[in-house]
């Protein structure tokens, strides 16, 4: 099977994160299909439970003594409402294989089963140890990533296989992701002076924290990922056009750079909101998604070996947050490089390039060979 074939079906396989549709499997075709795989081709594998029908899958390979690497993959999409492109159909055209997951992260994880495929076959080539985790939840809420992390910490390196056009990624921005509630009091419509609008309420918080997101955010800065970025994504409330809404949620997404505070930029945030709209109950998310952001250095040992196994002179960085940051976070050197573009991800009709495919299981390989020198 080639890497093309490996990915379509890959891609054939529902796995959109129950997060974002509850009716949803979630990953465990995928989960069924890499067990398959694995003792297809003799390759040790095991699974760790993250939650209930949600299953981490690992693959390892063992070759004597020697440094161990980590690659990173994960096994859920986004939802695939208001594709259109039939979102599990898998199919080539233009030199591309098109459907959600393609670029994240089908197309990267097939590339990586593939360098498992080329390193059991030319265990002279190398020496020490590759682990591949095939994670859960890394699109909502990390969980894959953080469980096995819990146990399995004795890594040299690791690469995580978002796409980034195969060009070495340095560093990401993390994350800080919170709901604000606001609590009103519902009265009917034709005598709204009796009740006290959320909406309106959270209007005003809206204007609020985009101030802070211009002004506050924006004086946070890191000099290779930049400022500190905000966006409200998700908005709901009231129950009826004839009701005073007494409910109104938002949930919002800060983008971190290194250096800066989740608590501190969480508790600004608050401040604000609560002291510029008095006469409104407010309430804050108690547990707050926190992923920290990571940078290493260009001149790093690890990011030098790969840019020259990659062909590639220079390293990146990117605002986008993965599984990496909680690698990092863990004492672990990594990095992130992978065939195709995130501009693809999570789009009404994402694709990957089949040339970007077969390029990325000879960049994989190039790189685990420099850093598992016999």
């Amino acid at each position: 099977m080639s890497v093309l074939e490996t990915t379509q079906c890959l891609v054939r396989l529902a796995s959109v994160n129950p997060g974002y549709d509850p009716t949803s499997r979630g990953e465990a075709e995928m989960v069924d299909w890499l067990l398959a795989w694995a003792h297809e081709h003799g390759v040790e594998v095991s699974t760790q439970e993250v939650r209930s029908g949600r299953r981490n899958v690992i693959m390892r390979l063992r070759n004597g003594a020697g440094p161990h690497l980590l690659l990173n993959g994960h096994t859920d999409t986004v939802a695939i409402k208001d594709m259109t492109i039939p979102p599990f159909g898998a199919e080539l055209r233009d030199g591309r294989v098109w459907g959600r997951g393609s670029a994240d992260m089908k197309g990267p994880l097939a590339c990586m089963l593939h360098t498992l495929l080329d390193l059991q076959k030319k265990p002279a080539d190398w020496r020490g140890n590759v682990t591949l985790a095939c994670v859960v939840d890394e699109e909502l809420g990390f969980a894959g990533i953080r469980h096995f992390l819990e146990t399995e910490k004795a890594f040299d390196f690791a690469i995580v296989g978002e796409p980034t056009r195969l060009e070495v990624v340095r560093g990401c921005k993390g994350c800080l992701r919170f709901f604000v509630r606001a609590h009103g009091k519902s009265a009917h419509s034709s005598t709204p002076e009796q009740g006290l609008s959320a909406i309106s309420a959270m209007a005003g918080a809206i204007a609020v924290m985009e101030r802070f997101f211009a002004e506050s955010l924006r004086a946070i800065g890191h000099p290779d990922l930049g400022c500190s970025t905000g966006s409200i994504g998700l908005i709901r409330g009231g129950s009826g056009v004839n009701i005073v809404p007494e409910f109104c949620e938002v949930k919002v997404d800060v983008r971190l750079v290194p250096g800066q505070s989740w608590q501190e930029t969480y508790a600004a945030i608050q401040r604000r909101v609560e002291n510029g709209l008095p006469g409104i109950r407010w309430e804050f998310d108690p547990q707050p998604l926190a992923d920290a952001p990571f940078c290493l250095k260009d001149a790093h040992p690890l990011v030098r070996s790969a840019c020259v196994a990659a062909g590639r002179p220079e390293s990146h960085v990117v605002n986008f947050s993965c599984d990496a940051s909680k690698i990092a976070a863990a004492g672990i050197p990594c990095l992130i490089f992978g065939p195709g573009d995130i501009a693809q991800a999570h789009t009404a009709n994402e694709s990957i390039a089949v040339e970007e495919l077969e390029r990325g299981v000879k960049a994989y390989g190039k790189v685990a060979r420099a850093l598992l020198k016999p």
